[in-house]
């Protein structure tokens, strides 16, 4: 009688555990199927004759150092002052309260854009820094209650600036302490501190003409004595100077000398963690690449240096000498675009399958962008920085299923949630795909 009791106990236990688990996923099938290590995709690509890699490298320096070829801003007022936007949207602070609208009044009047367009001077960042829309680090969210809103998607936020990164400089702020800068494709504020002017002798000396790019990320870069300097993203790029990797920080001795507020600082070449641009295309270095970003947390915009889809994309793609604008939108300017959306889902899964190339193929859903690395099973992969699939909650209000990191998918990934929104699937929403190199086939892979 008493074992029976307790047989009894021990299967209801079991039931109930099991039914715990059941409604407890905190991970998706893919991610437990699909194997996370690069290196298992990369290893099968054939050998890519990428005859334009040099052709596209020459332009990628070009575009890279165009804000220092320009002699004033590209933007108009307009489009700089954009941020005015927010003024009537309802958006929440970093305390979760309604930002009230003397809060952007204040900030609109701290923006200075009286004197857009006046400073006309060049500099580069000697730090990494957050490009923000207002001159300041205060967050602008949506309602934090609502899915997919409040952290990481902070809207004051519109990039992830690296050292290095050549600038145009508009103006200051009102209090002085942020420089209205236009960067390759970007523009925003960044404070003061993480750049330094540079003069004309100065930029010809940094556009040294060889360069080396980071190929491991978040590592620590320190000058010939050993002191910190800053750590290092992938994609970081660094005119080699007297066989040195070049950096540029301000000179305080001499900061309120116009023209002269920079000094070279010079580190040793450590080929574990940089390589000289551009990378050869080929396994050892995609595999290199994809190991180095694969799982990184995922950052709106660039939120604690973290990167999103696109600046994902982008960065996956500097090293080998490939420029992409930093909008997902955008980067579909990059190549050959072949539309999608008006197909079926298992239409548009064979269109990718015949004509994507792995590791040169970029797949676009409005607001995402992923990268095509080949297929298992006859169901394309795709590698991405990816927050979150879209859910229902108990009471039939939208929620999020977080993945919140850089991974390796299905077209489909989360298909397998019983409270996912089918009709809000990657696969359902997939608009097309960009071939990066425009004169590319897959003829081309011998």
């Amino acid at each position: 009688m008493k074992l029976g009791y307790y047989a009894t106990l021990a299967l209801l236990s079991l039931f109930i555990s099991a039914c715990s688990n059941t409604a407890k996923i905190t991970e998706i099938a893919d991610l437990e199927t699909l194997p996370q290590e690069p290196e298992i995709y990369t290893q099968a690509l054939p050998v890519y004759d990428f005859s334009t890699q040099q052709k596209l490298d020459d332009e990628f320096n070009k575009i890279f150092f165009s804000p220092w070829d320009i002699t004033q801003m590209s933007y108009d007022l307009a489009q700089a002052s954009w941020g005015s936007y927010y003024l009537k949207k309802e958006t929440y602070g970093e305390n979760h309260k309604l930002r009230k609208k003397e809060w952007y009044e204040e900030q609109i009047k701290r923006s200075n854009f009286e004197l857009y367009d006046t400073q006309r001077r060049y500099a580069i960042s000697t730090h990494n820094s957050n490009l923000r829309v207002f001159p300041t680090q205060s967050v602008i969210f949506y309602n934090p209650d609502s899915p997919g809103e409040g952290f990481p998607f902070d809207y004051n936020q519109n990039s992830h600036i690296k050292i290095n990164t050549p600038l145009f400089v508009s103006h200051y702020s009102l209090d002085k302490a942020w420089v209205y800068v236009e960067a390759n494709s970007l523009f925003g504020w960044l404070p003061v501190k993480d750049i330094a002017f540079v003069n004309k002798a100065q930029r010809e000396t940094f556009k040294s003409g060889t360069y080396f790019v980071a190929t491991e990320d978040e590592f620590a870069l320190f000058d010939q004595s050993e002191n910190f300097i800053e750590y290092i993203k992938l994609g970081t790029i660094f005119p080699v100077i007297n066989g040195a990797l070049a950096t540029i920080k301000k000179n305080q001795a001499v900061i309120s000398l116009p023209g002269n507020e920079a000094e070279f600082v010079f580190s040793h070449i450590n080929k574990q963690q940089v390589a000289q641009k551009p990378l050869a295309f080929n396994n050892a270095n995609l595999n290199k690449i994809s190991t180095a970003l694969i799982g990184e947390d995922y950052g709106w915009g660039g939120v604690l240096a973290n990167r999103d889809c696109s600046a994902f994309t982008k960065d996956f793609f500097t090293p080998f000498g490939i420029y992409l604008k930093r909008n997902s939108s955008k980067q579909l300017e990059q190549g050959q675009y072949i539309e999608l959306k008006d197909l079926s889902n298992e239409a548009k899964k064979q269109g990718i399958l015949d004509n994507a190339i792995p590791f040169m193929t970029l797949i676009y859903l409005r607001g995402h962008i992923m990268l095509y690395i080949g297929e298992q099973a006859g169901e394309p992969l795709v590698f991405h920085n990816i927050w979150g699939l879209r859910t229902l909650k108990d009471d039939g209000s939208i929620g999020r299923f977080i993945i919140g990191r850089a991974v390796i998918t299905t077209l489909e990934p989360g298909k397998e949630l019983p409270n996912l929104v089918q009709a809000s699937s990657i696969l359902n929403k997939i608009q097309g795909m960009v071939i990066l190199d425009r004169k590319v086939d897959k003829d081309a892979l011998l």
